[in-house]
This record gives structure tokens, C-alpha cells and sequence, in this order.
């Protein structure tokens, strides 16, 4: 299993009730990201949750592994709630991913993969 050779982060988040990890592997293609909401949250709209140790010219695939566990919500999901993202490892480090609502006591389970990376010509 490539988590056990992973590089663990502690993600930083704007809203404190949001606590992240980030598991990434040894040869960086494969990252899976855990989420959790440990309170009620004072902030009204979700703030995008910024990755790290990713290559910024490499292109990944995000998607939500426990989609089905979303309730039904007040406001429209984010497009990873419905389903996959393809995104670069710039932009998942800068501006990151806005996850769907989360009730407090639940947690997101993401998994992304490198699918290409960009070659500078």
C-alpha cells in the first residue's frame, strides 16, 4: 500500500472547526486527503482548503470518495460533491478545493492522482 511509505501533512484551513491531513506517496502521484469537521462552524460559506507537496506543472484528478455521505444542502455544491475535478497542482496548492457543507462530527475523504504533467518547451 503506497500510504504506508506516504508523507503526512497537517493541512492549514481558514475556518479552526476544519481539521485536515494530507497523506501524499513516496514518488508523489498519489495523494489522499482527510477533512473533518470537529465543531459547528462560525463561518457562512465553506473557504477552499489548500493543498500541499504537489507538482504545480502536474495535473490531477480529485474526487470525493464518500460523496454519497453529503445531505441535502442549503446552498449548491461545489462541482467535486457531484463528481470528479481535474485540476493543477498550482492551483490545488494556491487556491485549493472548496468542499461541500459538513456537519460537525463528519469528515471528507478525497484521493487525487497525477494524470499528466506539462513539460516547459
Amino acid at each position: 500500500d503506497w500510504r504506508a511509505g506516504a508523507t503526512i501533512h497537517r493541512l492549514d484551513h481558514a475556518d479552526p472547526a476544519l481539521i485536515a491531513e494530507q497523506q501524499i506517496a513516496a514518488d508523489g502521484t498519489r495523494f489522499v486527503v482527510f477533512a473533518g469537521q470537529a465543531e459547528r462552524s462560525g463561518q457562512i460559506l465553506p473557504r477552499p482548503l489548500r493543498l500541499t507537496g504537489l507538482r504545480a506543472a502536474a495535473t490531477y484528478e480529485v474526487r470525493l470518495v464518500n460523496a454519497e455521505d453529503r445531505g441535502p444542502l442549503s446552498r449548491r455544491a461545489p462541482t467535486i460533491a457531484h463528481r470528479p475535478v481535474t485540476l493543477s497542482g498550482q492551483t490545488l496548492m494556491r487556491a485549493g478545493l472548496t468542499l461541500p457543507f459538513l456537519p460537525p462530527a463528519s469528515i471528507w475523504v478525497l484521493e487525487g492522482r497525477e494524470i499528466s504533467e506539462r513539460t516547459e518547451t
